[in-house]
């Protein structure tokens, strides 16, 4: 007799986790967990609306199974987004965390001037200079057909923007321009109207240590007012008056 009653002891077991189970997953799809409110974090550069209007029917779906890749897609349509989250708020509310791309320099064009980020993705195209300022880069030739959010692809804008990305933040706060030419040699213009030849190269460190700490140098900034240029193409910066 024994078996008989475990084996009627197990068969309850299993309907009772099937009717739970069944439970649950019913009340998970249930209207308790439909999206009723969505909110933006990491907004800088765009505004809450934009977001807003590429997550457009997501409200009413459920928080716990919405298709999170779908949504994902559709937010990174954006030009100015890099990477998007979620983060759920039981029981009905959507956080959208974001994070924009961020402008690295500026590139003048017929039309105006792009925003560029580090990785060489067009921004946008402003008609006006901006109110926060950029390094410009110089001496390359983009096409008119491009669109936001397009990596422009160009060796010599990446040269540039390379070597930017190498140099100390207080420095790059002091390039005004940065030219390039045709087979990548770089010159900058800093704001205090120095030219810098720094030739060509793929590793930039150590020149651009060397110029922060030189232009900072006390000896220096006695001089700086009668100083043309700085050229770093050789073996010592060279200093002209």
């Amino acid at each position: 007799m024994e078996p008989k009653k475990m084996n009627t002891s197990f068969f309850y077991v299993v309907v009772l986790t099937i009717l739970l189970s069944l439970g649950l997953a019913l009340f998970l799809r249930s209207s308790a967990f439909a999206i009723q409110k969505v909110t933006v974090q990491g907004l800088s550069l765009i505004s809450e609306n934009e977001i807003l209007k590429l997550s457009d029917g997501i409200q009413g779906q459920n928080l716990l199974l919405f298709d999170q890749k779908a949504l994902e897609y559709k937010i990174s349509l954006h030009p100015l987004l890099q990477s998007v989250q979620f983060q759920r708020k039981l029981p009905q509310t959507l956080v959208i965390q974001v994070k924009e791309r961020t402008p690295a320099a500026l590139v003048v064009v017929p039309k105006g001037v792009l925003e560029v980020d580090a990785e060489g993705t067009f921004l946008r195209r402003l008609e006006s200079w901006p109110n926060e300022d950029y390094p410009v880069i110089s001496g390359i030739e983009l096409p008119d057909t491009i669109g936001p959010g397009q990596n422009l692809a160009n060796p010599l804008l990446m040269a540039a923007l390379r070597m930017l990305g190498q140099a100390p933040p207080e420095l790059v706060a002091q390039i005004g321009e940065v030219h390039v030419n045709d087979v990548e040699q770089i010159t900058l213009f800093l704001t205090s109207g120095v030219e810098v030849r720094l030739g060509q190269a793929n590793d930039w460190i150590n020149k651009l240590k060397a110029l922060y700490q030189l232009i900072n140098d006390a000896g220096y900034t006695s001089i700086q007012q009668g100083v043309r240029y700085i050229d770093f193409t050789a073996a010592k910066p060279v200093i002209g008056r």
